[in-house]
């Protein structure tokens, strides 16, 4: 039987942590012809001595592109395992190894999360690297080490320098709610910092702070004090505004979205119809907040014309994901009338484009509403 094999594998490995070895003697294995046992001397090494294991690092680094279904696992642990003595190690790895296969970059980004703490320094001082390739992928790192990694990156805001402060921002937005302290030096930035810094610091203020009233009020103040980022604070106010029509808060916040600029946040639906990737992604926006006010109970302008639900349903299965969104719009739009589409609508909830799953979500949210209230007796 192989060694490979899980059962004869896990036998090796208890038998190696069981037995009064060194690190040395663990260490001298690294050392051996046979590729099985050097694997399992570099496993066991990273157990017994975890801040004292640099030598089995390239050993970890072959078992995990292995794929052998239980060493590969084993070896991204013994990699976390030994994650917070060894930062410098990794981080080295991640950043300049040209030909790591994809699962070895995985495993190492694992391991730097799991590092925690540790690595949130050296990952700063990385990322501030003219040469840094790759400054997002690191900036998600810190994003996913959370709270431990909050606190020197508020301090980062106040750099002098204008790049520092701008991906921190980017990383805080991309903590959400774990980075809610973080939302008063946001504000100040969008206030007070260079337009390229307050832009991300509004969008960043939209996704960690939601919850709080005085984000809306912060970014609407914003938009009447600093037109020049309009554009931005228009996308940071709907993602706030959808933020908060799904955790059930703000009832006005479509209302108030819509007297901050009426049409200018609701462009043609039809834009969504666009080939370009980008256009898509910013008319589906605008689709969600359309329907966001729906939602609420709020009319954000003249309906398009109605066309049969027939029609529609064919269209909630277009390979187009604006057009499986506007067709989710138009149905909310029918009410109650609505209501013989629910299985269409409930069929993609779980699509797999997060806006057109979101859209429809909300279509759905909408047309239960208009149902429950004309068995009330009430008008939608």
């Amino acid at each position: 039987m192989p060694v490979s094999s899980p059962p004869v594998a896990a036998a090796l490995l208890l038998a190696c942590a069981s037995c009064a070895r060194s690190a040395e003697e663990w260490r001298a294995g690294l050392q051996g012809a046979d590729p099985s046992q050097r694997g399992l001397c570099a496993l066991a090494l990273a157990r017994v001595a975890p801040a004292d294991c640099a030598d089995a690092f390239p050993q970890l680094i072959e078992l995990v592109d292995g794929h052998d279904e239980w060493l590969a696992p084993a070896a991204r642990g013994a990699l976390a395992r030994m994650a917070p003595h060894h930062v410098p190690l990794l981080l080295e790895h991640f950043t300049v190894a040209e030909t790591a296969s994809p699962d070895a970059r995985s495993a190492v980004r694992g391991a730097l999360v799991a590092a925690g703490a540790a690595a949130v320094d050296p990952l700063r001082a990385h990322l501030l690297e003219r040469s840094a390739s790759n400054p997002k992928e690191l900036g998600q790192i810190l994003a996913d080490i959370g709270p431990s990694a909050v606190a020197p990156l508020i301090a980062d805001l106040e750099d002098r320098e204008l790049r520092r402060r701008l991906s921190t921002a980017w990383i805080l937005g991309r903590m959400g709610g774990q980075a809610a302290s973080a939302a008063p030096a946001l504000a100040q930035l969008l206030e007070q910092d260079e337009s390229s810094v307050a832009r991300q610091a509004a969008l960043s203020l939209a996704e960690v702070a939601a919850q709080d009233e005085a984000t809306r009020s912060t970014l609407e103040r914003a938009f009447g004090q600093r037109r020049e980022l309009a554009d931005a604070l228009r996308e940071a106010l709907a993602r706030l505004c959808l933020k908060r029509v799904r955790l059930g808060l703000d009832p006005d916040a479509g209302a108030r979205l819509f007297a901050l600029g009426g049409e200018a946040f609701v462009p043609a639906v039809e834009a969504s119809d666009a080939d370009e990737p980008r256009l898509q992604a910013v008319a589906l926006r605008h689709v969600q907040l359309r329907y966001a006010a729906l939602a609420l109970g709020i009319a954000p302008g003249p309906p398009p014309a109605r066309r049969s639900t027939e029609r529609l349903r064919v269209e909630l299965d277009h390979r187009n994901p604006g057009t499986r969104a506007r067709a989710a719009l138009e149905i909310a739009e029918l009410g109650p009338r609505a209501v013989g589409c629910v299985p269409a609508l409930a069929a993609h909830l779980h699509d797999g484009h997060a806006g057109v799953a979101l859209s429809t979500r909300l279509a759905l949210l909408h047309v239960v509403r208009c149902v429950a209230l004309e068995h009330a007796g009430r008008t939608p």
